[in-house]
């Protein structure tokens, strides 16, 4: 179980819609900033990852009391090698990748790009070392593997 470093919870009246804002608004507020919060569905809650190892989690509570149940929870940050496509004979990366490269870096992950592509079976690649919460990394790695 990861370490829970404050608790809180949101009232009912904010809609599915609204929480990820509210995640934000809270963290940035009470000295667990983030830049995006959003729907997991793979923890069934709303998350916001930081890249210093804590994310804040909002889960549904039943009807009664209703609203969300709220907590900043450490969490043990993974590093991944991921192997990016470019053309050949230059280190462009396609820039639908480098946009959601962005995305995900407001997402929580932090991203180091090596200098040198190389070559591996006729296909030219460059390395990205991604840091993060294994989920957010899953999530990034899905999305490359789905772009070659």
């Amino acid at each position: 179980m990861s370490e829970i470093l404050a608790e809180t919870t949101f009232p009912s009246v904010i809609h599915n819609n609204e929480v990820s804002d509210y995640i934000v608004k809270w963290g940035n507020e009470n000295g667990y900033p983030l830049k995006k919060a959003k729907l997991y569905n793979k923890m069934d809650a709303y998350v916001g990852f930081s890249p210093d190892n804590y994310l804040i989690k909002a889960t549904r509570l039943p009807p009664v009391p209703g609203g969300w149940k709220v907590t900043v929870e450490k969490y043990e940050a993974e590093t991944r090698i991921i192997p990016l496509n470019v053309k050949p004979g230059t280190a462009e990366v396609n820039r639908f990748i480098l946009k959601m490269m962005d995305q995900y870096v407001l997402e929580g992950l932090k991203m180091e790009m090596a200098e040198q592509p190389y070559e591996s079976y006729g296909t030219y690649l460059l390395d990205l070392k991604v840091t993060g919460h294994p989920v957010l990394i899953n999530a990034f790695e899905d999305f490359i593997e789905n772009m070659r």
